[in-house]
């Protein structure tokens, strides 16, 4: 069966963290790009096969065979990365790799690849991965710079905090709203240690949750370009979207891809709902196209 056209909205690589940890990765050597791509391997925990010689990692992995690749290396091997910068050698690599079915990377050689490695922001357990579908290495790389500078180094401590309160959270908060109010605390608060954490679970638990807010960002013909900061500010911590007639589909991609979309309140039993919603701490942000006709009363948050 022939492959279907791209999308619209199609993304060009499917996003993903493969566990390689305890499993064959298959190296093939020879540039300078090979000691970095070793190291991701051994951080990400894999047993690592290296193909041909390269003295900067031939002390250090599990198995060293000599070149060229040939299916016989890809022996129980989950991935391939080539890593030669070689031109014959990234041709060959591709032929054997897709010949034995495993998914080959060749550095700096998109149209060869059946998957890429992007820029990777390492705040363990949080990692950051930002990828131009090959398209701009570099840009991704500046990209992470940015990011590095807004996301602090202590946070992947606090994940890890979080990790271990997850149960006693849902034993003490049952309501979903109050625990993300919760969360939303942990995380602007920077709590250190688990004392603190369950010291603030405790307050979340007996205290009235705040009541949320409902934001009208009013659009004009310009659509996405016509968003203020303060107007995206409000996209981005939205909890529910409330999506007018004729709204420009752009301004959706500043908001959180898992926060749900609805129409305009137009029943009383939507508009209960949505005032009970508010009651609970929710984040509305109600979104009208200036073109459209106000037909539909808008609400304010009680």
């Amino acid at each position: 069966m022939p492959p279907s056209p791209p999308q619209a909205d199609a993304l060009p690589h499917l996003p993903v963290f493969l566990t390689v940890r305890g499993r064959v990765c298959v190296l093939v050597g020879g540039s300078e790009a090979t000691a970095p791509k070793f190291e991701l391997l051994r951080r990400a925990g894999a047993t690592v096969r290296l193909v041909g010689e390269d003295p900067d990692v031939a002390g250090t992995a599990a198995e060293i065979l000599p070149g060229p690749l040939t299916a016989a290396h890809l022996a129980d091997a989950c991935l391939v990365i080539d890593a030669s910068g070689d031109d014959r050698t990234n041709q060959r690599s591709a032929v054997v790799a897709r010949a034995a079915g495993v998914p080959l990377n060749v550095v700096d050689r998109p149209a060869l690849c059946d998957f890429i490695l992007p820029a990777i922001l390492d705040r363990s357990p949080v990692v950051v991965a930002i990828s131009t579908g090959g398209a701009a290495p570099a840009l991704a790389g500046l990209i992470r710079q940015e990011l590095e500078a807004l996301i602090p180094p202590g946070l992947g401590r606090l994940v890890a905090l979080s990790g271990t309160l997850r149960d006693e959270i849902r034993h003490r908060i049952a309501d979903p709203a109050r625990r993300l109010a919760f969360w939303r605390r942990l995380y602007r608060d920077r709590v250190a240690d688990r004392a603190a954490a369950l010291d603030l679970l405790d307050r979340v638990a007996t205290e009235c949750p705040s009541p949320g807010s409902l934001t009208r960002i009013v659009l004009g013909p310009g659509g996405e370009q016509d968003l203020t900061l303060r107007q995206v500010a409000a996209l981005r911590r939205a909890d529910l979207l409330l999506v007018g007639d004729g709204v420009d589909p752009a301004v959706l991609d500043h908001a959180r891809r898992d926060a749900p979309r609805r129409p305009p309140v137009q029943t009383p039993a939507e508009a209960a709902a949505l005032h009970e919603a508010l009651k609970q701490g929710l984040q509305v942000a109600q979104l009208v196209a200036e073109a459209v006709p106000q037909g539909t009363a808008l609400l304010a948050a009680e």
